[in-house]
């Protein structure tokens, strides 16, 4: 798990306290899972309001279209015996005006009518099921991006990382000991130490928090996408030419996942590769910040 800062987005570690790129104070552990928690509950909130909402807009179409079909329409009840009598020339009483008593709205048939409710009623279900699918999904996705910490940002970052790796584009330039990449913005350590400190993964984390190189803090142990960006299975080592201190074998990277005991290491000997190991296994260490 890494910790976002809110500030600049940069990813730090899990037990940061400070953004290592701009030097934000980052939220605890515990205010993380606060905010997520109360995230959650904020989403579920707002879910179950709209099933309530479309549930009782829902009730409220089925009761009118039963009242539709129920109510018999009828015509005007006044008494015929209160019209002016006349006498017609056979001699039966008619009325001076003539009046003709409203006819009653014929009602569906029965089996009519049940069908129709029921096609009603199965319409509904399905767009009540389909409302509710789509929120239960959304909730979901949102957890799970909450939970792994996904957003736009490092998506963008990974994405162009994969561009980079794919086109084999060089953006470096060397000063001593240091190896620029002015594309992704990160500075390489270069010097002796890179070719000749062999550590296990938690020694290397804390070597490259205390070393300062190039009159340069901040240095971190790379992502995998950072390291694995390093590679040229043409060279021997296979790695970019910019690079003179390198031992052809295994190099530390970030954890294959939060909690894990496995790190992945970039294999820089013939033809290069990417694979993972136990965290207590001894490997070499180039450092990387961020300027």
């Amino acid at each position: 798990m890494v910790k976002i800062c809110i500030n600049c987005n940069a990813e730090n570690l899990e037990e940061a306290l400070f953004c290592k790129k701009c030097g934000t104070k980052l939220p605890t552990l515990q205010e993380v899972e606060n905010a997520r928690r109360e995230e959650q509950e904020e989403a579920d909130r707002k879910w179950k309001e709209e099933v309530a909402k479309t549930r009782k807009q829902n009730e409220a179409l089925n009761e009118t279209r039963r009242n539709e079909g129920s109510v018999a329409v009828y015509g005007s009840s006044n008494n015929s015996s209160n019209l002016p009598q006349t006498r017609d020339t056979e001699g039966h009483s008619s009325s001076k005006n003539s009046y003709t008593p409203p006819t009653r709205r014929q009602r569906p048939h029965k089996h009519q009518e049940k069908q129709k409710h029921s096609l009603n009623n199965t319409s509904l279900i399905i767009i009540n099921l389909s409302v509710i699918l789509i929120l239960t999904i959304g909730a979901f996705g949102y957890f799970y991006m909450s939970k792994e910490g996904i957003s736009i940002h490092n998506l963008k970052n990974k994405l162009e990382d994969k561009l980079l790796l794919d086109n084999n584009i060089d953006s470096t330039q060397v000063i001593q000991d240091i190896v620029v990449d002015e594309k992704r913005k990160i500075m390489w350590q270069d010097d002796i130490d890179s070719k000749k400190i062999i550590l296990t993964w938690k020694e290397s984390e804390e070597y490259c928090d205390n070393l300062f190189l190039g009159e340069n803090a901040n240095w971190r142990l790379p992502l995998k996408s950072e390291l694995e960006s390093l590679l040229d299975s043409d060279n021997y080592p296979a790695i970019k030419d910019d690079f003179k201190n390198v031992s052809p074998t295994f190099y530390w990277a970030s954890p294959i996942k939060s909690g894990s005991s496995f790190a992945w290491h970039i294999f820089f000997g013939k033809g290069g590769g990417v694979d993972y190991e136990d965290m207590q296994n001894l490997n070499y260490v180039r450092c990387v910040r961020n300027y």
